[in-house]
């Protein structure tokens, strides 16, 4: 019966990847760049996911508890999720901050300082690299 959890699970994250990954051709050619790359990434992982479970079931392991197995990688996958559709709405950068803060507390970092300092320099290696540099334009929403 676990196996058969697993295997339902990874195909609607694959089947949500593949959504997202669809959503994400829908923002400008110079803009996208990140969102796809993380929609395909979560298409890679759920692919993965999929393949251990058919190998789980495969070899005849019940593996741990579906719910807690799977807690983390699913509350990963939903802020990822979000984060691609906010990116049209709110903006670039106000998405990628709440992102990344959601990101780093679910890797289990919680403080402040460190969290603020990764995303503050991320977001301006983007910003001279992308914005400055190369004079491309990030997604602009109701904020930024």
């Amino acid at each position: 019966m676990l196996t058969n959890k697993e295997r339902l699970f990874s195909l609607g994250i694959l089947a949500t990847s593949l959504l997202l990954t669809l959503q994400s051709f829908r923002y400008p050619a110079e803009s996208s760049h990140f969102p796809r790359f993380l929609c395909l990434l979560m298409t890679l992982f759920s692919v993965l996911l999929l393949a251990r479970s058919a190998k789980r079931a495969a070899d005849g392991e019940k593996g741990e508890g579906f719910s807690e197995g799977a807690k983390i990688p699913a509350l990963v996958f939903s802020v990822t999720a979000a984060y691609v559709f906010a990116v049209n709405y709110v903006g670039y950068f106000v998405s990628t901050v709440v992102f990344m803060f959601l990101a780093m507390f679910l890797f289990g970092e919680r403080r402040i300082l460190p969290m603020a300092g990764a995303t503050a320099v991320f977001l301006g290696v983007v910003y001279a690299l992308f914005v400055s540099f190369l004079g491309l334009r990030l997604p602009e929403g109701i904020l930024f």
